[in-house]
């Protein structure tokens, strides 16, 4: 790894806990600029599994310091962080260079003799590390290895029990690749399959229009990505659009549109005869599906900023099918956003009220018949059945429809997917259909 990238990295990690910014936010500032391909690529690695692990490495910091991290410099910490990083989790980093390149972001001797004592003994140690014991308090071992916050840890826990809460912490660190979607308007699975050979691709485990990449990469270095073949989208994701099960000629509404994967999908289903209309409160992620609608070729896609809970009167009554993907705390993507993982998590139960209403505004829009998705990323019950019950208990003109996609059995019509079980992001989904009278 260049020593620049390590440079490069900490800067943006200062950055990172100073100002408070996203990860993938930080990845588009003006220092990366000039970087190679593969720079870059080792660049991000290093400073998405830095972030990630921070709980982690701060632990194994004090343990090896025998000090508080609260009293190590910010920047010597970062450097110690970026090291841990480079000696236990990224193989590719010669232990010795991981240490040598990081005494050498030192600003001054003192700092030196500390970083180059510290990170020797975690080579030393670094087969056995002085974590919590795993048998005395299993979700503190648990918070500290998957750094994940213990708060956290234990709301996991206490939904689905302290050994499948492992399950679902080591499903999060795992590489999870790149997610695709076909653009079927203009080519067929098969034959974006044979373009990308090359990427170890394969078809996705439930729905018909996915694939799946093994390893992470740029989707504009693909082909075919510039002729509007294909968009990102998790499997999670599109076993939602797959569920509302758009038609051609149908008029689509997705109330809280961005990133936009839903209305897309949606948007191809229904092709040239019918409408998606694509609201999102925040006017600035409008021009990001309007980019993705036009390299697709999709001209039925129109976007509006509105808030979810302010619909729009003319379209009340007008709409075949609604996806209503709400605000929500985000605990069911946390392989992919490793910075949602510090939110406090007693903000999610400030949600339910506004996911409900939501939720009822939302199905105004619906035709008679019609039909109405309501998803989350996150598998918080409060968040996700128990606002889809109340709602069918509140409004009789609805009820739970059923569903098949690609084997997964929404008999109850709704379903909550989880990382380590189906592969995907964890995410809830609910089918609910309106009275014809």
């Amino acid at each position: 790894m260049i020593a620049n990238i390590r440079k490069i990295t900490l800067e943006l990690l200062r950055s990172y806990e100073e100002d408070g910014r996203y990860v993938n936010l930080l990845l588009s500032s003006p220092k990366l600029k000039g970087l190679s391909r593969e720079e870059l690529a080792s660049l991000t690695a290093l400073l998405y599994t830095t972030v990630e692990n921070k709980i982690k490495y701060d632990y194994l910091i004090s343990s090896f310091s025998k000090r508080s991290i609260s009293e190590i410099d910010p920047y010597v910490r970062d450097v110690l962080r970026l090291g841990l990083c480079q000696i236990l989790d990224m193989e590719s980093v010669p232990d010795f260079a991981a240490v040598n390149e990081s005494v050498k972001l030192a600003r001054h001797g003192g700092e030196s003799g500390f970083i180059n004592a510290l990170l020797r003994r975690a080579v030393r140690e670094k087969d056995n590390l002085p974590y919590p014991k795993k048998e005395k308090n299993l979700c503190r071992y648990l918070s500290v290895f998957y750094s994940v916050p213990l708060p956290t840890v234990k709301f996991f826990a206490s939904v689905l029990g302290e050994a499948e809460c492992e399950e679902l912490l080591l499903a999060f660190s795992r590489e999870s690749g790149l997610s695709l979607t076909v653009n079927e308007r203009k080519i067929s699975k098969e034959n974006l399959l044979l373009k990308l050979a090359d990427y170890s691709a394969e078809s996705a485990k439930y729905t018909k229009n996915g694939i799946v990449l093994k390893k992470s990469i740029s989707p504009r270095l693909l082909p075919g990505f510039s002729d509007g073949e294909f968009f990102v989208q998790d499997e999670a994701s599109r076993i939602a659009a797959a569920t509302l099960n758009a038609k051609e000629g149908e008029t689509v509404i997705d109330v809280c549109s961005a990133p936009g994967g839903k209305a897309l999908a949606s948007a191809i289903k229904v092709g040239k005869s019918g409408t998606v209309y694509a609201f999102d409160l925040h006017e600035s992620k409008l021009s990001l599906i309007m980019e993705s609608a036009e390299r697709l070729g999709l001209e039925n896609v129109k976007v509006a900023a509105r808030d979810a809970r302010s619909p729009d009167k003319a379209l009340l009554g007008t709409a075949d099918k609604v996806i209503c993907d709400v605000p929500c705390s985000g605990l069911g993507v946390f392989g992919k956003k490793p910075d949602l993982r510090y939110k406090d998590i007693s903000v999610a139960a400030e949600l339910p009220p506004l996911q409900y209403e939501i939720l009822e505004k939302s199905a105004l829009y619906l035709k008679p018949g019609g039909t109405l998705v309501y998803s989350t990323c996150t598998i918080n019950p409060e968040e996700n059945e128990k606002i889809t019950d109340k709602f069918v208990n509140e409004h009789p003109e609805f009820k739970y429809e059923s569903a098949n996609v690609g084997g997964l059995d929404l008999t109850a019509g709704h379903i909550t997917l989880l990382p380590h079980k189906h592969g995907t992001d964890g995410f809830y989904i609910a089918k609910l259909r309106k009275n014809n009278d």
